[in-house]
């Protein structure tokens, strides 16, 4: 019974790749066993249980590193996606807003202070500037 005597927090510190190497052997060895595990109403449904939750870990555990990676994907799209945003403001919707110069004057002037980007500074407060203090002098 070594091989399933360790304590939770044992259990917390294992690695993914650790853990799922753990849950294989005793699964194996849970299947080797079967018969002298029943003394301890171990069933064939349990064994079923782990080895059905071993596969749903085992199929699970590298998903994180998989939407990192397709995140850092679409990330990098962005750039481009907002180039081609602001080629379509500046070229077509800027240009259709002039059409309405004359008849909707507000609209237009309210339109093109909307598109005014303004480049607001951190909310954070800087340092005060050090202002060395003055060496004292003797007399």
């Amino acid at each position: 019974m070594a091989l399933t005597d360790f304590t939770p927090s044992t259990l917390h510190r294992l690695g993914n790749e650790e853990l799922a190497n753990r849950a294989t052997t005793i699964l194996e060895k849970a299947n080797a066993k079967k018969a002298e595990l029943a003394t301890y109403q171990v069933t064939q449904t349990n064994i079923d249980e782990l080895s059905q939750a071993l596969q749903h870990f085992t199929a699970t555990k590298e998903k994180p590193r998989t939407v990192t990676a397709g995140r850092a994907a679409e990330t990098g799209s962005l750039e481009t996606l907002i180039r081609d945003a602001n080629g379509l403001l500046r070229n077509r919707i800027d240009r259709m807003i002039n059409l309405f110069r004359r008849s909707e004057s507000k609209f237009v002037a309210a339109y093109r202070s909307a598109r005014v980007v303004v480049d607001r500074p951190a909310t954070h407060q800087s340092p005060k500037p050090h202002t060395p203090t003055p060496a004292p002098t003797n007399p």
